[in-house]
Parts: C-alpha cells; structure tokens; sequence
C-alpha cells in the first residue's frame, strides 16, 4: 500500500502536537505502544543552502499516515508561531493533507485566493533499515497566519516515501494501524468546513446531528460547534475553546490490546470501554488533547 496519493487524491497525511518537551511527549508515547522516529532538527533546502526551520520533531509512522510530536528549538518565524499556539493549549495544532501534484495545488490555491507562500522545500535526515544514511524531503504549501485560524493547516508532497515509513517504524506494541480523523470546534462549523473544502478541492458536507465533514480520498476533517460538541461530545469539558483541534481518531486492529496499552500509559478514558466499537481517551499533559480509537475498518461516531 503507498502512502502517496496519486495527482487527483488528497489524503489526510498527518497531525502534529506542539510540545514544550519532545522528550516528556516522546516517553508517553512510548509508554503506550508506539515505535517513534528518532529526534532530528528540520532544514528547509533554499538556493543558498540550507536553513534551519526552526522546528525539530519525533514522529509515529503508521499503515495509514503519521503522528508528529513538534517542538522548538531555535528562533525563527515558525517557531514564534509555536509558541504563540502552545500559550493557547497544548496539544494539535497542524493539520497536514497530501497531495500528489505540489505545483498544480499551489496553482490551486491562488486562485482560491488562500495567497499561499512560495513552496518550502523541507528535508531532514533519516537512518535507513540497514543504517544507511537517507534524506526525508517534502514540499510542503502554507498559508499565512490568519486565513486558517484553526492552526497550521498546510497541504505537502512526499518525495520519498521508502525514507519515512520503514518497517521497523510501523511495528507497534499497541495494534495501531491508522490515522482516521480529525475533530475541530469552530464558531461557525459550516463556514470553516465549506472554506477547508476550498482549500484543498474537496466539498464539505453535512454529516449528522449537525456535523460538518470534508471527506477525502483518505480520512476525513469534522466541524463541530462548541455548543454542539457539549451535547455531543461531553468529555471535551472545560478544555473546549475555539478554534481548537479538539482530537484524533485512530485505527487498530486490536482494540482491546491498543486500550490495555493506553491505559498502562496513563491514557485517561473518557468514553467508551472494553467490549465497545470505540474509545476516547484523555491524552497525558505532555501531550494536551483527546484521542478516540476505532476498530480498524470504522469510523468514528463523531465522524460520520
């Protein structure tokens, strides 16, 4: 199975929590199952060499997309940008979807009057499966600040899918296999549904009880308001504030094995139990956010 989408998909690539500590974050992770990428400092390939990001990051690759655990460290304009997102919360603040075609998207974009900035070339080094030296590299398309107010929603292109999900990466304790969905509260949820649908070409649509969806080749984004997702979804308690990307559902193919895991962990759960379709879990401080975990071939109740 590819992880890249062909020029006509979008897939929902991966999610990133913003953390002060990739080492405390890293360590719950850990705790829970889940094999982790090493740390590596991220450059951006530019015509007089490269430059530092910013931003260093641990990932977790999975059958179907990744985590990323992002942290700062060094001043630049994305990590004032990080700060700025942690004194809100902790916990998912990107949103990443894979395109097959960079240029044709950031094509895209102008048009839909998203004033996208110039393509970034980002690279980081990567040990292979037999300790060969390796080089991760996307092109990845952003927004300014502001004109998706849920975070950093940005739109890549892999260049080297053999780099980033080696075997040894995908072999997790906890039965995780997939990245499912992502759940946001928003003030207005048909408004940011119809405009993420804009940005990357797909059309949103209404699911139920009032939930917005952007469906894609591969998972999906919910819309929420905050005062459906206190009827609706009563453990987001007095976290919910807006815009927030509120949670991650993901898949396994073990539930019951992936929630023993989670629990040892100090996963908080918050609904559902053993013996159900799904669980949500209160993620660790380190990490900040909620995590809702579905047998392999669902969905989420949230999402649909």
């Amino acid at each position: 199975m590819t992880q890249l989408p062909t020029r006509d998909q979008v897939f929902l690539d991966h999610v990133a929590h913003f953390v002060p500590s990739l080492e405390d974050a890293g360590a719950a992770m850990e705790a829970a199952g889940f094999v982790l990428t090493p740390f590596t400092r991220q450059e951006n390939r530019t015509p007089e060499g490269m430059v530092p990001s910013g931003m260093a990051n641990r990932c977790i690759m999975l059958e179907e997309g990744y985590i990323e655990l992002l942290t700062a460290v060094s001043e630049t304009e994305l990590s004032r940008q990080f700060h700025e997102a942690v004194e809100r919360y902790l916990g998912l603040h990107l949103i990443a979807l894979a395109c097959g075609d960079a240029q044709a998207t950031h094509a895209h974009l102008d048009r839909e009057a998203f004033s996208p900035n110039a393509p970034v070339n980002l690279t980081r080094p990567v040990e292979g499966q037999q300790g060969e030296e390796m080089e991760a590299r996307f092109t990845v398309l952003r927004v300014p600040p502001g004109i998706m107010p849920e975070g950093r929603i940005q739109i890549l292109e892999h260049h080297t899918e053999e780099a980033l999900w080696q075997p040894r990466f995908l072999a997790h304790d906890n039965a995780v296999r997939s990245l499912k969905s992502v759940l946001l509260v928003v003030d207005d949820p048909h408004e940011a549904a119809v405009r993420f649908g804009r940005f990357c070409g797909r059309p949103s649509e209404l699911g139920g009880e009032g939930r917005f969806r952007l469906v894609l080749d591969r998972g999906s984004c919910v819309f929420l308001s905050p005062e459906a997702a206190r009827t609706q979804l009563p453990w987001v308690g007095e976290q919910l504030q807006t815009p927030w990307i509120a949670a991650q559902a993901l898949g396994s193919a073990d539930l019951e094995r992936t929630a023993e895991r989670f629990r040892a962990a100090g996963f908080t759960p918050v609904a559902g139990d053993v013996g159900s379709s799904e669980i949500t879990f209160r993620l660790p401080e380190a990490l900040g956010g909620f995590l809702t975990v579905v047998d392999e071939g669902g969905q989420p109740s949230w999402a649909v």
